[in-house]
């Protein structure tokens, strides 16, 4: 290996550790400078490197250098993402996240005379299971082997078996089933498990005062989970105050459905007898689903007694567009008092960059998941560049390494054995009218160390 090659790839690492993942730097403090083994690695040196901001820095930074670099001109990354269906506008902004982060990624790479650059190829899952499968063995038979997407845990679980088999690198931004949470496989997920979900939901219902709970939701392999984590935690915390309460069985629906009128009237009749068991005061629904949430209120509307008691809702429908370009379903959001919770992506500075950016190219705040998206790029990003070959099992290995001193959109985050998100705090959402305009806000969070809600 030449010493200039030796010294860019330095240079890699060293911008990575002080935590420039975009070519950024804010404020005036010096940044800590790590060392840091990479997989694959063939030579260990030691450079002073100079960082230039408000001032000039000096740091000596000791990391291995990769063996020699294999990758030259466009490198594949297949993007599976919602753009049509029920997480759409998801899709959307998770989009725009990483062709941002694909932009950064060959400006760096082209300031430090690599030889290679990311080209993405993004195709459209429309939320669907089989579509999703479609798509990836498509773009494999194209060879691409390292995957962003797809969101759903319906269709990571489709195709999973796919990836398994032909080494392939799924990484779900949003996948939160726990059903896929299997060591050593082809997928790793950037985002918190529905475990930790299942105890916010119940915490923030306790917490608002509910004590029966009737849940609605989409009959898939997120739907279901969640909904047994929610309903096992929330009959937790139930048994153990000794208070008066209770769970209904509820009402699972086909994801397939646009029309709820005989759901709603079911809905209704269950919390017609609960409200006059408990009172409306200690009623709630848990509504599990995607952007057909659209539909369901347009005909629970039909029935008064379902705005009379309180609704949460999930990553499913946080932050979600339907629900604020109608002003009817705002209004409709905002009196029933729906709640959402969102993985709550960590402190850092470039988290409002990429806030930034998603405003004015669509013209609202991204869900949590976009920044998971951008963080995905850049992270697989790395992991190619230190192993030095396109191969998505080698890629898989090195990013746990990558994620001990990466710090992105999402801030500092681990994965678990299971090659999930090992964090569990939750943003709590509902929609506000600000200055004339309805938008989603954050209300709150929950805390997965100490079983807590923070209320703003």
């Amino acid at each position: 290996m030449a010493i200039s090659t030796k010294l860019a790839s330095i240079l890699i690492v060293v911008f990575l550790l002080i935590g420039i993942v975009a070519g950024y730097f804010t404020g005036s403090a010096a940044v800590p400078v790590k060392t840091v083994t990479v997989p694959a690695a063939a030579t260990t040196v030691t450079v002073p490197t100079t960082i230039t901001a408000a001032t000039t820095v000096t740091r000596t930074a000791t990391v291995t250098a990769p063996a020699v670099p294999g990758l030259q001109g466009d490198v594949f990354i297949g993007v599976l993402l919602p753009l049509t269906g029920v997480l759409s506008s998801y899709g959307e902004n998770d989009r725009v996240a990483i062709e941002l982060a694909a932009s950064e990624v060959n400006e760096w790479l082209s300031s430090l005379g690599k030889p290679w650059r990311i080209k993405l190829f993004v195709e459209d899952t429309a939320t669907d299971p089989k579509t999703a499968l479609d798509k990836i063995q498509a773009l494999h038979g194209r060879g691409v082997k390292i995957f962003i997407g797809p969101m759903s845990s319906a269709e990571v679980s489709e195709v999973k078996s796919y990836a398994d088999a032909n080494g392939l690198l799924v990484v779900s931004q949003s996948s939160t089933s726990p059903a896929l949470s299997i060591p050593n496989d082809s997928i790793l997920r950037f985002c918190p498990m529905d475990v930790a979900q299942g105890a916010a939901i119940a915490r923030i219902m306790w917490d608002r005062g509910i004590r029966y709970l009737v849940p609605i939701w989409r009959g898939d392999t997120w739907g279901d989970g969640l909904k047994e984590f929610s309903v096992k935690a929330f009959d937790k915390i139930l048994k153990a105050s000794g208070e008066m309460g209770g769970i209904d069985s509820g009402i699972r629906y086909d994801p397939a459905a646009k029309e709820f009128s005989v759901e709603a009237a079911k809905l209704a009749s269950i919390i017609d007898g609960a409200v006059k068991k408990y009172g409306k005061e200690k009623v709630g629904v848990l509504a599990i689903s995607f952007e057909e949430i659209a539909a369901i209120f347009a005909a629970v509307k039909a029935h008064p007694i379902l705005s009379e008691v309180k609704w949460q809702g999930s990553d499913g429908t946080a932050g979600t567009a339907v629900l604020i370009e109608d002003k009817s379903l705002a209004e409709y959001s905002i009196k029933i008092g729906f709640y959402n919770t969102i993985g709550s992506p960590g402190a850092s500075p470039y988290t409002d960059k990429v806030k930034k950016h998603i405003l004015e190219r669509l013209g609202r705040e991204p869900e949590a998941y976009a920044y998971f998206s951008y963080d995905a790029l850049w992270v697989i990003s790395l992991a190619l560049d230190t192993v030095g070959k396109y191969d998505g099992v080698a890629v898989r290995n090195a990013i746990p390494q990558i994620l001990k001193h990466y710090m992105g959109a999402s801030g500092f985050f681990s994965l678990d054995e299971n090659g999930d998100r090992a964090t569990g705090d939750y943003d709590i959402l509902a929609i506000k009218l600000v200055a004339g305009e309805y938008k989603w806000e954050t209300i709150g969070a929950y805390r997965y160390a100490t079983d807590s809600v923070e209320w703003k």
